[in-house]
């Protein structure tokens, strides 16, 4: 090996050595922002969980889907974290004959933690709370929320009666 080759060899390894970083991937299993879990009860027993029929979730004033149609007892809805509420139409039996929409609004503190510098940040929430607009004919008949912090996706943090 001639002298150029060495000098170039070593160039090579020193600029692979010093050059390379550590891949910047979350790992899995990293919290992140938690979704808004609702159940979903009986008014006659409070303590038994009752399916929504046809149950489908959008934003307010999208056309997008962001759940169903589907027949559930409990839903994960995202929150935003750019805003301090987030608006929801619930519709029942949606494309049935006893279609209803109710619109809920969601309110909250957000509250952004850095994770590090791979998985950025998470947001949590916290006071939150609930209103459904009434219109007169509202197939949500209550709601209470039973964790005004939203950090986990564990146990329900709002549940509605109908």
């Amino acid at each position: 090996m001639n002298r150029f080759q060495k000098w170039l060899f070593l160039a090579g390894f020193i600029f692979v050595a010093l050059g390379c970083q550590k891949d910047d991937i979350c790992p899995e299993g990293t919290e992140t922002t938690p979704l808004l879990v609702i159940e979903f009860y009986d008014p006659l027993d409070p303590t038994r969980l009752k399916a929504v029929p046809n149950l489908m979730v959008r934003a307010s004033g999208k056309e997008e889907v962001l759940l169903g149609p589907s027949t559930v007892n409990t839903v994960s809805i995202p929150l935003r974290t750019d805003e301090n509420f987030t608006e929801y139409v619930f519709t029942y039996d949606s494309g049935g004959d006893e279609e209803n929409e109710d619109v809920v609004s969601f309110t909250y503190s957000p509250d952004p933690q850095y994770l590090n510098r791979a998985c950025g940040f998470k947001v949590n929430y916290n006071s939150l709370d609930v209103a459904v607009t009434g219109d007169g004919d509202n197939w949500i008949l209550s709601e209470t929320v039973l964790q005004e912090s939203v950090e986990n996706e564990t146990t329900a943090h709002i549940y509605f009666t109908h």
